[in-house]
């Protein structure tokens, strides 16, 4: 009988997660980038917290907010302007020249 109390608040718990999660990702520029890392910090620690109470409900959302809190982190530390990319030359960059 606990797990399914716990199931019945888990669930709603990681459905306003979520809403938070896409939310915060719709954002732009600097805006997304400061509430991401926030956000992504916040998910992570509750997300491991989860997992300290070692029971099945509450295993899986710590998963799911481990995770969430990683990609928000991800998202957080993404670049505003990329001029420059890692998988790109610069000869690739430029127009052939005509000869």
């Amino acid at each position: 009988m606990n797990v399914y109390v716990q199931f019945f608040f888990a669930i709603p718990f990681v459905v306003v997660m979520f809403q938070f999660y896409f939310w915060i990702v719709s954002l732009k520029g600097v805006e997304r980038q400061v509430h991401c890392r926030a956000l992504g910090v916040t998910y992570t620690t509750i997300g491991t917290v989860c997992f300290i109470f070692r029971t099945l409900p509450l295993a899986i959302v710590g998963l799911i907010l481990f995770m969430l809190g990683l990609r928000l982190l991800a998202h957080g530390l993404d670049r505003i302007d990329k001029s420059v990319f890692i998988d790109r030359l610069d000869d690739d960059q430029k127009p052939p020249s005509p000869s």
